[in-house]
């Protein structure tokens, strides 16, 4: 449909980072944040100087107290955020799908963010700010999920600092296929209004539309080249594109994040690491209108290093709130000090909650009255990793030697991959398809029933694992499984001694991964030279984990568990 007008786009940030937000820093920059769904820390916050080159820098949710639900599923959670600054103070307003739709404020994003201000009385999810040159502030979001409202955008007056809808919800905008109208924003450019929303689904058929009005309750005009972004209908390597937000909307070049989805060239192409953001600037015309029509843009399948692609982000599908989870990463080789915060390594952004001795435990996440900067902490429990003092020039916490390994220990307990029990494994988002995700098990004693290992993630109904059983006889039994909507296949099985160190690996690639464990003999384990003997375990296909397989809003997740009974520690937790 619009292969004949295909344009580069950069990618900002790599693994599912859904959902972008942008908004300009009064002192210069941006900040960005993303979509997080059920994972916690959640609410992921980004920086950069030139709207190319970003770093983490920390969560906007990294409180229990933040994150509120009775009980949590895959893809519920946290959607759409949009990020706004006003008048000293940066406005968070985002969909908490368990409870409800509410706003996160801070005057520094580096020092924390309060608690949720809840917005009663205003349904549906995508919320957006926007604030006008008088100080009104206004909520803009899509219809309710009790089907009483027509599907589209709806807009009201808001006061942001207390959560109260101060005017009627008005419908504003149907949007032109009626097919589920969501993230609006609405924006001012030279006396005009603005709204973009996304639509026709996150899937194959996204796209992003734009109209303009003279008054924010409308009527609105339809931009004529709409959609104004979409790759719908080709078979470029990204795919799913929209979900827009801007900068500089008032000058003659926008900036302007959209995510999207990398797939590989099979027939149908198949896509597993999720929806990722990407930046692009575009210009505006006299007539009003941005310079953007039927535009599609494209992007390699595999990354060049310049896209947080080292990026490794500990995270927990829900919160841990028993402190199963306890993440302990070396000091930097090339720094005295280790950062404590929340992720654990991060791509060079520094960390917002300032540094400790080296090599020290940390209690951040601890809820018995130990607190980081920001209050209480019940996500893994994390001994950071020093970080690099260039969040732009760096490949990552060690440079081009890519990240520290990890020491990971997981209290098990006896359960399986839903979250009904609390958080099924700790893990970091894959960011590329070649990948490499390794895990060394010194003493599988520790494993008393059950079984532990690392997996691929998608879902509860959809993860990759291989994994050896609690030992029996002196011997452990290690598999290679693969879980699809319940149908479970052993692709590879291997039996090796218990007093044997194992090292399991996933190898990912365009197609799949491939499934190894290494074991690692003793002196006297009678093996030539005492060499570690590599057993091969077998291919998966990584459209088990794709979204048109597993569903779903989020997407792969490499990580270690234990599941049954006993402590285990992985150590040299390596992503590469």
């Amino acid at each position: 449909m619009t292969l004949f007008n295909v344009t580069q786009a950069r990618r900002i940030a790599s693994g599912f980072f859904p959902d972008p937000t942008i908004c300009e820093k009064p002192e210069g920059g941006y900040l960005m944040v993303n979509s997080s769904f059920e994972f916690f820390p959640g609410l992921p916050v980004w920086e950069s100087e030139d709207g190319e080159h970003w770093g983490l820098i920390g969560y906007a949710m990294d409180r229990p107290e933040q994150f509120s639900y009775d009980s949590m599923g895959n893809s519920q959670g946290i959607y759409a955020p949009t990020l706004r600054w006003h008048d000293g103070t940066y406005y968070l307003i985002v969909t908490n799908v368990n409870r409800g739709n509410m706003i996160l404020t801070t005057r520094d994003p580096h020092a924390g963010w309060s608690d949720p201000i809840w917005v009663d009385g205003w349904p549906g999810i995508d919320p957006s700010l926007f604030f006008d040159d008088d100080g009104t502030a206004y909520i803009c979001g899509n219809e309710g999920s009790s089907g009483e409202e027509k599907p589209g955008i709806y807009l009201a007056a808001i006061d942001p600092d207390r959560g109260r809808v101060l005017t009627e919800r008005v419908h504003i905008c149907g949007g032109i296929t009626g097919s589920n109208p969501e993230g609006p924003h609405l924006y001012k450019r030279r006396g005009m209004y603005y709204l973009m929303w996304a639509e026709g689904g996150t899937e194959s058929g996204h796209m992003e539309n734009i109209a303009r009005s003279s008054a924010p309750f409308g009527p609105y005009e339809m931009y004529p080249g709409n959609p104004m972004l979409t790759n719908r209908s080709t078979h470029l390597t990204l795919q799913a594109i929209g979900h827009c937000d801007c900068a500089h909307i008032e000058d003659d070049r926008t900036l302007m994040v959209f995510h999207g989805t990398r797939n590989n060239d099979e027939y149908p192409a198949q896509g597993w690491i999720g929806r990722e953001p990407y930046a692009v600037w575009f210009e505006w015309g006299e007539d009003g209108w941005p310079h953007l029509s039927d535009q599609s843009y494209d992007t390699p399948l595999e990354g060049d290093g310049s896209a947080a692609e080292r990026n490794v982000s500990w995270i927990t599908p829900g919160i841990d709130a028993d402190h199963r989870y306890w993440v302990m990463a070396p000091p930097h080789r090339h720094h005295e000090e280790a950062d404590v915060a929340l992720p654990p390594q991060d791509d060079g952004a520094g960390a917002p909650n300032g540094p400790v001795e080296g090599g020290q435990e940390s209690h951040l996440a601890q809820s018995d009255g130990a607190t980081a900067p920001n209050g209480p902490v019940a996500g893994p429990q994390v001994d950071q990793t020093a970080q690099s003092d260039d969040a732009a020039a760096s490949d990552g916490p060690d440079g081009p030697e890519g990240p520290l390994p990890a020491t990971i220990t997981v209290d098990a307990i006896e359960q399986d991959f839903s979250l009904q029990a609390g958080p099924p494994l700790i893990g970091t988002r894959q960011t590329c398809f070649t990948c490499c995700f390794t895990a060394t098990v010194a003493d599988t004693g520790q494993l008393a029933m059950g079984e532990a290992g690392i997996a691929a993630y998608a879902n509860a109904d959809h993860y990759i694992t291989v994994a050896f059983r609690a030992a029996e006889h002196g011997v452990c039994q290690v598999e290679a499984s693969v879980h699809n909507a319940g149908l479970v296949s052993v692709v590879g099985r291997v039996q090796a001694l218990a007093a044997h160190p194992l090292t399991l690996v996933l190898e990912g690639d365009a197609r799949g991964y491939a499934c190894s464990l290494i074991e690692h003999p003793f002196p006297d384990g009678g093996f030539e030279a005492n060499e570690p003997v590599v057993h091969d375990l077998g291919r998966i296909p990584g459209k088990v984990l794709s979204f048109s397989n597993a569903g779903g809003f989020t997407g792969t997740l490499l990580g270690v568990y234990a599941h049954g009974a006993g402590a285990v520690t992985f150590t040299d937790v390596t992503y590469a």
